[in-house]
């Protein structure tokens, strides 16, 4: 039977360009990379996308992504500007919040499909995982998405991501590194 506490890990950053790895006092089972759960049950790299962790509580299963979203926001944010800038010039005052929320939706658009993928992904990779260990049994598990930050990250700038991508993910939640322990639904230690 597979083992997936081989793969239990101290949640951990990328490191940044300068060589910097921001940790977390927390632990969760490894999805992605070459020592993770993917690669173990035959998902070879680059076959599904995915997230990095996931926690487990009773038949809840809380995916982890850490990303350092800050470049991302900046981008959306010039975009935003931008656009809604040249919807002035052409219609005035005649800006509907409509008109509003079409340019914010293209602006997180390819950030929004990465983060499908990966939910789907990560779906697939637990349906098997749980295939081969039995663990859940006959139970449908619910599925719940945990985007962590670097703490010098303003996640508030996340809240139009956040609510696109709750519509399709259920419950979505954008935390810090440090905030991550109050996050979990069932922190693994």
């Amino acid at each position: 039977m597979f083992d997936k506490n081989m793969y239990l890990q101290v949640i951990t950053h990328a490191p940044c360009s300068i060589g910097k790895v921001e940790v977390s006092a927390s632990k969760a089972f490894k999805i992605d990379d070459n020592d993770g759960i993917a690669k173990a049950i035959g998902f070879h790299a680059g076959m599904v996308n995915k997230v990095d962790y996931f926690v487990v509580n009773n038949n809840d299963i809380q995916f982890i992504e850490l990303s350092d979203l800050e470049e991302c926001i900046r981008n959306c944010r010039v975009y935003i500007e931008k656009e809604l800038k040249q919807l002035r010039e052409f219609k005035g005052d005649a800006i509907t919040i409509g008109d509003e929320s079409k340019v914010i939706k293209e602006a997180w658009k390819d950030i929004k499909v990465e983060f499908c993928k990966k939910w789907s992904g990560s779906i697939a990779v637990i349906e098997r995982l749980y295939r081969k260990t039995s663990e859940l049994g006959d139970a449908d598990p619910s599925y719940k998405l945990l985007i962590v930050c670097k703490d010098h990250t303003d996640i508030k700038m996340l809240d139009a991501l956040k609510r696109q991508l709750s519509g399709m993910m259920s419950n979505v939640v954008v935390c810090k590194t440090k905030t991550l322990s109050s996050v979990l639904i069932g922190p693994e230690l």
